[in-house]
């Protein structure tokens, strides 16, 4: 078993990376489908 904090930074970098992912498919299709000003 690897050392606890090796697990964590291998776990917060997957989670990062999918949050990155999802931000760049969204904004993609957001893109695609129609040009319309930010919604927050």
């Amino acid at each position: 078993m690897p050392p606890t904090a090796e697990l964590i930074g291998a776990v917060a970098g997957l989670v990062g990376l999918g949050i990155l992912t999802l931000y760049s498919v969204r904004s993609i299709t957001r893109r695609d489908r129609q040009p319309s000003p930010d919604r927050r």
